[in-house]
């Protein structure tokens, strides 16, 4: 056990003790470090003692004075020593069980860890808690943490996550609360499973805890095509994607009026099921689920209409085209209509059927290099071609199947840029590629 360390910063604590890349600090003040929460809890006291193994075996001892909150000086390969807490649920609308076979192993992953949740965003459910986890949340007021829900019927909670200890969510949520800890929530909704009077009722019970209970985000179940023998589920036609709109927009006004906040927060996905323009920026409120989908497209469209003041007239002639998954076309369509009115240039879309996970996965950050290249062909040669960088890996230009953006160029001998998700990134990609 222990941290790693990777790296020592120049003229650190960590140097002029004599750390070196490859030593293990295994306790500060007596405490096993086992993350990277241990490490910034515990190195914040002007007087500490650290326990190192050095590379060659010996484990040395150094006291150390310090100013408060001066850290060491040591850079960690992860932000967890020990071992990611895997989730032992077996939800019935899983993605990664949905995942075809020969993928690389970290796309079978289940983190339901506390630790990825408090540092990242990342959704738990709250079951493989034990109680020197609670212990530590409380301890280090990890706040805030992001919860999944799905139901606040234990019994169904029970079923849908297949794990008896489901049942406790109303409990670990008080006890969330007692402790000062505010809580992001997600329901993802199933039709016919835990929508209709089940999703009312998960609603009003996850307000009584408000504040701690500071928003609900609710998403609708994403579906591949390798379901063999799994948990009969469908999508939600755009009749269900309406009333569920008319829902949350009876609640959010029923919030906004008790609360001060619309609280309950629909997945950008509902609108365009239901060919809905997406609502305005105050129904977002802080734009607390974000990282979810929520309001992404919003965000997207009020920078653009920032930017139209500043767009240019007149451009040398060019052509260009954006990669988007279906799901983004009505979200782009205003905007590429928008920039061909410069004179000059002409912007197209290309939407990429997702044929490795299905058709009803719409999104453009599951699209794949070989449905990406299948799509492209030899149609784009020589031709500006513009890749958001969500398809990829963070960090990294591979995609989910290992292809990478080289790939994708030497297979179409496009001239392929990539953009982040922000307005501004997509405008100056498409005014200066050339």
């Amino acid at each position: 056990m222990g941290a790693c360390i990777i790296d020592i910063i120049e003229g650190s604590i960590a140097e002029e003790i004599g750390l070196e890349k490859g030593d293990i600090l295994l306790s500060i003040n007596g405490q096993e470090i086992k993350d990277i929460l241990d490490y910034q809890f515990y190195v914040q006291d002007e007087f500490i003692v650290i326990d190192v193994k050095k590379t060659h075996g010996e484990i040395i001892t150094f006291e150390i004075e310090k100013d408060e909150d001066e850290e060491l000086g040591v850079l960690f390969a992860d932000i967890v020593f020990d071992r990611m807490k895997v989730c032992r649920n077996r939800c019935i609308f899983c993605f990664v069980d949905q995942m075809p076979p020969g993928m690389r192993k970290t796309l079978y992953i289940k983190d339901d860890d506390f630790r990825y949740s408090f540092l990242y965003g990342n959704f738990i459910t709250l079951t493989n808690l034990k109680e020197k986890d609670w212990e530590k949340i409380i301890a280090m007021r990890l706040s805030p943490l992001y919860v999944s829900v799905h139901c606040m019927d234990p019994e169904l909670r029970a079923k849908m996550l297949n794990n008896p200890k489901a049942k406790n969510i109303s409990r670990d949520l008080k006890r969330l609360k007692d402790a000062g800890i505010e809580v992001h929530t997600q329901i993802v909704l199933c039709p016919g499973i835990n929508d209709g009077v089940v999703l009312k009722e998960s609603i009003e019970k996850l307000a009584s805890f408000y504040p701690s209970v500071y928003s609900v985000g609710i998403v609708p179940v994403g579906l591949t095509k390798y379901r063999d023998n799994l948990f009969p589920l469908r999508s939600f036609t755009r009749k269900e994607a309406e009333e569920i709109i008319r829902l949350v927009d009876e609640y959010q006004k029923r919030f906004r009026k008790r609360l001060g906040r619309g609280l309950v927060y629909l997945a950008d996905e509902f609108f365009i099921k239901a060919g809905q323009p997406f609502p305005p920026a105050d129904y977002y409120d802080d734009y607390c689920q974000i990282e979810n989908g929520i309001g992404m497209a919003r965000i997207l469209l009020d920078e653009f209409a920032e930017i139209i003041p500043e767009l240019p007239q007149e451009i040398e002639p060019k052509e260009a085209f954006i990669v988007t998954g279906v799901s983004g076309i009505p979200v782009l369509e205003p905007i590429v209509d928008r920039l061909n009115l410069i004179e000059g240039l002409s912007l197209k879309l290309i939407p990429v059927k997702n044929e490795f996970f299905g058709e009803q996965v719409t999104v453009t950050g599951l699209l794949t290099g070989q449905d990406i290249i299948n799509t492209l062909k030899d149609g784009y040669r020589d031709k500006i071609v513009i890749i958001p960088q969500v398809v990829c890996r963070e960090g990294e230009e591979i995609l989910l199947d290992d292809i990478s953006l080289e790939d994708i160029k030497k297979a179409t001998r496009a001239r392929i840029y990539t953009v982040d998700g922000s307005a501004h990134s997509l405008v100056q990609t498409v005014l200066k590629s050339r």
